[in-house]
């Protein structure tokens, strides 16, 4: 492939936050009227077939199917010679794909994107094509090949798979840890821009991203907030893959990079901490101990907890699955509703001032209580 610059807006288009609850609502309401217009055992088929799709998902991302097509459109012969694949199975693949919305095929035979496979080109500012491939890939899916112990222990998975825990198992195998850090970076996208265009950050002179990673939403902060210093805290490992991260923000200078574990001990001196990502990885005990260690940094600092919250209705909602994902890997994490939000933060002195919905995720501000 020729090298090109980095193309497309460094942030998705995404929907105002009022108007995600509607329309979920209506596609909850579609999806409910397919399901009961087919029968039952279609139903159960037609779900199963839900793992083929996200696997199909994976093998583009992984043979770099758009990336090649950026170039221009080719046939499926062409693109298999380019990414080095079979000719038919190239184009059963992208046949598959193309019912989801990845990829078209034009008169003349030849492939290329669509707005949704742009976002698995890896040249883009806005792409999720690491998510893709951490989420759907092999490693990833080894684990679930053990999600029946999960069931019945209420523990981890990826200790029945790998004979480690899952964060501990990622340290120690340098392509995984990599690959999430990118993902976790990529879902940013989701959560950066709407953080910054819901929440006032006016006032706020030092912020701290607890448990940042290499900094993809710190960065989305400082870079609308120019006076604003940030402090970035992480594991020592994590924190020294984030320069290029800062760098392509334009915040390098801006950020403090902090080693540490959030159960130890949190950077004081801020006025706002971060934790994106965080509560949901950890049972209740581990959640109250880092937001002790905040409260004992700067009790008079503001919390932004970034997170899904569990909703109340019976349909189809992303933190349904993402519950189920934190249980099968790591057996101590979950989702919560508001109120369990409410409890669990009142046991480290903090209370829920409000709730910002966001149109992936929302956003608790806590102060002390």
């Amino acid at each position: 492939m020729r090298d090109r610059e980095r193309a497309a807006p460094a942030s998705p288009r995404l929907p105002p936050a009022w108007a995600v609850p509607p329309v979920l609502a209506v596609r909850n309401a579609l999806g409910r009227l397919h399901r009961n217009a087919m029968p039952p055992i279609v139903a159960v088929f037609e779900t199963t077939f839900g793992f083929v799709e996200a696997k199909a998902l994976y093998l583009a991302a992984e043979l770099s199917f758009a990336d090649f097509l950026a170039e221009g459109p080719l046939d499926a012969d062409a693109l298999s010679r380019a990414a080095e694949t079979d000719a038919d199975a190239t184009a059963r693949l992208l046949r598959l794909l193309q019912g989801l919305g990845y990829f078209t095929q034009g008169r003349d035979g030849r492939w290329k994107n669509t707005p949704m496979s742009e976002l698995l080109r890896a040249d883009r500012a806005d792409s999720v094509r690491e998510w893709v491939r951490f989420l759907c890939g092999p490693w990833h899916g080894e684990i679930w090949n053990h999600a029946v112990h999960a069931i019945r222990t209420g523990r981890s998975a990826s200790v029945e798979a790998f004979g480690a825990e899952y964060f501990d198992w990622l340290s120690a195998n340098t392509d995984a840890q990599t690959t999430f850090d990118a993902a976790m970076e990529q879902s940013s996208q989701l959560s950066g821009p709407s953080l910054v265009a819901g929440y006032d950050f006016s006032g706020v002179r030092r912020v701290c991203d607890v448990g940042g990673g290499t900094g993809g939403l710190l960065a989305t902060v400082l870079a609308a907030n120019p006076s604003a210093i940030g402090v970035l805290f992480d594991l020592v490992e994590v924190i020294g893959r984030a320069a290029p991260v800062l760098l392509a923000a334009g915040v390098q200078n801006r950020v403090e990079l902090v080693g540490g574990s959030f159960f130890d001990a949190v950077p004081a001196g801020c006025d706002l901490y971060l934790l994106k990502a965080i509560m949901h990885d950890w049972a209740d005990p581990e959640c109250v101990t880092i937001l002790s260690r905040i409260r004992a940094a700067s009790s008079s600092a503001r919390v932004l907890v970034v997170d899904q919250l569990m909703p109340a209705h019976r349909g189809p909602h992303p933190a349904k699955d993402s519950d189920l994902m934190m249980l099968v890997l790591s057996g101590s994490g979950r989702e919560r509703t508001e109120a369990e939000f409410a409890a669990l933060v009142a046991r480290a002195g903090y209370r829920v001032n409000r709730v910002m919905g966001m149109p992936a995720t929302a956003v608790l501000e806590l102060v002390a209580g």
